[in-house]
């Protein structure tokens, strides 16, 4: 029997055989819908939970020169920079508190930090230019607090016991995971000035163990109690143990639920096929081969699971709105496509019984 004439006669039987059809697109549809309604919330869950743990201030490790042994210089930055599991590498240096030169030393303080490294990955200009060593960019808030009509000026140190001035010439936008810096300046530091702090943004959570080891080994402490480290290996470890209990849990639910569903396929499609023993029984006896009952029988259940998949899909995705827990569409797919191999897989016993069946004797079963 040729495709086209096969699956003509898998439509045909299924239309003329609308009970059972529709058993099998509700049962697929219940399969699809309450796997979205459940396991999709629990892969929701885990992929917000990987979302939050892998934004960039869950992966920044700051290493800080605790004894001002002068270990972060330059150097030590643009190798850091430079690492394949760094996305970006700045040193920091302890911040100070600074006033508006204009108002003078009874002015409003704000910290300044000094950073060596590109300042495009730790900021967004927004006004001005970019400063050359030893000149600031000022933040919107800061900028008010100091008084300043536009982001164009100077500032003072607000020490007593150190003097210095910085010429303000923009205007910056703090990026992630760096908002700290929105209460204040950042100034340009000065060429061969080391800093207190290593910021290094890691490209993965799975890599920060394998960052933190590279980058503890360029910076190179005669003694490790000569740096501290805030890490971001703990978290990464987290995430494993979260995504790890999640994935067994949804495995173990979404298995029950195809399982369960395609049992109660299997069940329909036997009795059909009960039924439907002489209809089969003629077939065999004009010459249909056991492959085409096979094959009419799973293209029978094909055609409704896939109707089934299609209208579950568009319920359990309105479930899950609801829950205000959508599921990736890489699951939503992969539901779809269990649920339809599921119900099929489910027909292959009923289909092979049919096909074994000799059509003399099914024929003369009253």
């Amino acid at each position: 029997m040729r495709f086209l004439s096969l699956v003509r006669e898998s439509l045909s039987t299924a239309w003329a055989n609308k009970v059972p059809t529709a058993l099998v697109a509700l049962l697929v549809a219940i399969m699809c819908a309450a796997t979205l309604a459940t396991v999709g919330r629990t892969a929701a869950a885990e992929q917000q939970v990987a979302d939050r743990l892998d934004a960039a201030g869950s992966r920044l490790l700051v290493v800080t020169d605790t004894r001002n042994g002068e270990l972060i210089t330059p150097a030590v930055v643009q190798q850091s920079r430079e690492l394949s599991v760094t996305e970006r590498a700045v040193g920091v240096q302890i911040p100070v508190d600074v006033v508006n030169k204009v108002v003078g030393a009874g002015g409003t303080r704000v910290p300044a930090w000094t950073i060596d490294g590109d300042l495009s990955e730790v900021l967004t200009l927004t006004a001005g230019r970019w400063p050359g060593p030893g000149e600031a960019l000022v933040a919107e808030q800061a900028q008010q607090t100091l008084g300043m009509d536009d982001p164009v000026g100077a500032v003072q140190l607000a020490s007593s016991t150190q003097v210095g001035d910085y010429s303000v010439v923009g205007s910056f936008s703090s990026k992630e995971p760096f908002g700290a810096y929105a209460a204040g300046l950042v100034i340009a530091a000065d060429p061969g000035v080391p800093s207190d702090s290593l910021y290094v943004v890691v490209t993965d959570s799975t890599v920060a163990s394998a960052a933190q080891s590279a980058v503890i080994g360029l910076v190179a402490p005669p003694e490790f109690d000569s740096i501290s480290i805030q890490s971001p290996v703990a978290l990464a470890e987290l995430q494993a143990e979260v995504a790890a209990d999640l994935g067994t849990f949804g495995r173990t639910l979404l298995l029950g639920v195809l399982g369960g569903g395609a049992f109660l396929v299997a069940i329909v499609v036997l009795a059909d096929v009960l039924v439907r023993r002489k209809d089969l029984g003629r077939r065999r006896a004009l010459g249909a081969t056991r492959g085409a009952i096979i094959a009419m029988v799973m293209g029978r259940t094909l055609l409704p699971a896939l109707l089934g998949a299609a209208l579950g899909v568009g319920g359990g995705l309105w479930l899950a709105s609801r829950l205000a827990a959508i599921p990736p569409w890489q699951f939503t797919a992969g539901t779809a496509i269990l649920a339809v191999l599921a119900a099929v897989a489910s027909a292959v016993l009923p289909a092979l019984y049919a096909a074994t069946r000799d059509p003399v004797r099914v024929l003369r079963t009253p």
